[in-house]
């Protein structure tokens, strides 16, 4: 082997151990500091779940009380909707049978009239 062949060879050799030193030393420190890091976050969660926990009970059981309101209103619109629809029924019978067989607006337009009249 030549000389300079020899000395090519051995500066190769040195950079490729000092690069390779240089990333072994930086992969070192990347999973350290990933290491910290998730560490961190999982005591960043932990914290965020015990002080997050009391208010999703709290807001579960303020669902919950809405709920019951909705429902027990919804029961008290279908109870007015049931007497509306009972005396609508009726006054629809009432005012139908004033013109026959014509329909409730006419019926009710021609007892109007009558009404009017009458004063």
């Amino acid at each position: 082997m030549t000389p300079v062949l020899e000395c090519i060879i051995a500066v190769f050799v040195i950079v490729l151990i000092v690069t390779s030193t240089i990333v072994t030393i930086f992969l070192v420190k990347f999973l350290k500091e990933t290491t910290l890091t998730m560490i961190g976050i999982r005591e960043l969660t932990d914290v965020a779940k015990k002080e997050l926990q009391p208010v999703f009970k709290t807001l579960n059981s303020v669902l919950s009380t809405v709920n019951n309101v909705s429902t027990a209103t919804n029961k008290q619109f279908e109870l007015i909707k049931k007497i509306l629809t009972t005396l609508l029924g009726a006054s629809c019978v009432a005012f139908s049978s004033v013109k026959g067989k014509s329909g409730f607006i006419s019926g009710f337009l021609n007892g109007f009239s009558i009404f009017k009249k009458r004063r």
